[in-house]
């Protein structure tokens, strides 16, 4: 039930993505004239599978999406219109995702539309990102031996920042949510919906911050 009322939901999103217009500059993300969230995906000459598989990820999630060549209809590039200059280029709401990193897009569609977006298994590994409130936790998923892991725990312990980590190597039950997560390096960080792959220090920081004002947001 839950999956066709978020159809109905981002289906009604790209009617009104026609009907009444929409904001679009690389600054300020891609908005309807009611404020409202959008996705556009935009694609170039050559692109070939990575353009496909964001195509493909879009529509297997359920999301309604805008596609804008930059190379505009008559060959000429408009790249320079938009502020995009690396394809695939990705826009949901206020976030701006470059390449093909798809479990990127995929939380990024989550954090905007909710859990529906995910599959079961996404979600339970989700569902250890936030606290019995919904408020977004710092999860790290790591191993002993990672050096950058050790940075990242040391950044979290000399920032005040609280987190959990995640042994990948310690359970088969762990290795499972990292999996279901498509991890494919340490650290792997979540704050909530929000993922961060690889040594991050300020984007997390400010994850942190921008998320704790917000209250819950588990959805």
């Amino acid at each position: 039930m839950k999956k066709i009322i978020l159809l109905a939901l981002l289906v009604f999103a790209g009617f009104k993505f026609y009907q009444n217009g929409f904001s679009l500059s690389s600054a300020k993300g891609a908005f309807d004239k009611q404020g409202k969230p959008l996705v556009v995906l935009f694609i170039g000459p050559n692109c070939g599978e990575p353009c496909e598989r964001v195509r493909a990820t879009l529509r297997d999630r359920g999301a309604v999406f805008e596609e804008i060549n930059v190379a505009g209809k008559d060959g000429a590039p408009v790249s320079n219109k938009y502020g995009i200059d690396i394809y695939p280029t990705t826009l949901v709401g206020k976030h701006e995702i470059r390449g093909d990193d798809l479990m990127q897009i995929t939380s990024v569609l989550a954090e905007t539309y909710g859990k529906e977006v995910l599959s079961r298994m996404e979600n339970m590994a989700m569902d250890n990102h936030f606290n019995s409130g919904g408020r977004a936790k710092v999860v790290m998923y790591a191993t002993n031996w990672c050096p950058y892991c050790k940075m990242q725990r040391e950044y979290f312990a000399a920032n005040q920042i609280p987190f959990e980590e995640i042994d990948v190597e310690q359970s088969q039950s762990n290795e499972l949510l990292y999996r279901a997560l498509q991890g494919a390096g340490y650290p792997l960080t979540y704050v909530g919906y929000r993922r961060f792959s690889g040594y991050k220090e300020g984007e997390i920081a400010a994850a942190v911050k921008e998320l704790a004002k917000a209250g819950p947001v588990r959805r």
